[in-house]
């Protein structure tokens, strides 16, 4: 990524699959604020978003709202990929406005392996449910 200004930046991603959405996933967020010290983080009001797409270490996702993301990098994401909700902790690295002024933000999740195990398992089941319930394409051959 080249930013505005010229500077190179580095952005790895260390993981071993990326899942795309057909249709992307319903989610809501709320904006992290630390407020320094010993006082408790502020949490913004909900707001509406879709995930894009997602891997164990983090997701990509698409929202009306503009996030002054120099300004608050951290981000409570709840979402569904299957059946298990889940509530996680992420950072927002990036920001891009879409041809259709939209924002797609890159979100660095903040976890341990057993929440990349929990998003790993909810993908294979959703997986395993859109495989079985494709419709099966039938060719028969008459012999006569």
């Amino acid at each position: 990524l080249v930013p505005v200004g010229g500077h190179s930046m580095q952005y790895k991603r260390n993981e071993y699959f990326r899942y795309t959405f057909g249709e992307p996933t319903e989610a809501t967020f709320r904006l992290i604020k630390d407020s320094g010290g010993d006082q408790p983080a502020e949490f913004s009001n909900k707001g509406n978003c879709q995930i894009v797409d997602i891997s164990p270490n983090g997701l990509r996702i698409v929202t009306e709202l503009s996030i002054a993301i120099e300004l608050i990098k951290r981000i409570e994401i709840s979402f569904t990929i299957d059946e298990t909700p889940l509530d996680m902790i992420g950072e927002l690295v990036w920001c891009k406005k879409s041809v259709h002024g939209f924002f797609e933000y890159g979100v660095q999740l903040v976890g341990d392996h057993d929440t990349e195990q929990r998003i790993v398992n909810e993908l294979k089941a959703r997986r395993r449910k859109e495989v079985e319930n494709k419709p099966k394409v039938v060719t028969r051959f008459d012999k006569k």
